[in-house]
């Protein structure tokens, strides 16, 4: 697993993990909702975040949603589950 992360670490953009949270996030659900569907600590989705914005160079979520539209790196749009 340890491997698994110092690759992920290298790319130049998004995982494909990553985008999938991007996804996630904006139809509504919290942190710890998008941690569980993805099989993620919080911890971890914590992380992903905080690397997501360091890699688009911004301090918010709504600019990494931004962000995130403008350089293709969501996913198609997902609906909220109720």
């Amino acid at each position: 697993m340890r491997w698994l992360a110092s690759v992920e670490r290298e790319t130049e953009g998004p995982t494909a993990l990553d985008k999938r949270v991007l996804t996630l996030l904006p139809a509504g659900t919290t942190d710890l909702t998008v941690a569980t569907q993805l099989g993620l600590s919080p911890r971890t989705m914590h992380r992903r975040l905080r690397r997501l914005m360091d890699l688009a160079g911004v301090r918010t979520r709504m600019q990494l949603g931004g962000h995130a539209v403008r350089h293709g790196w969501k996913e198609g749009p997902v609906t909220r589950r109720t």
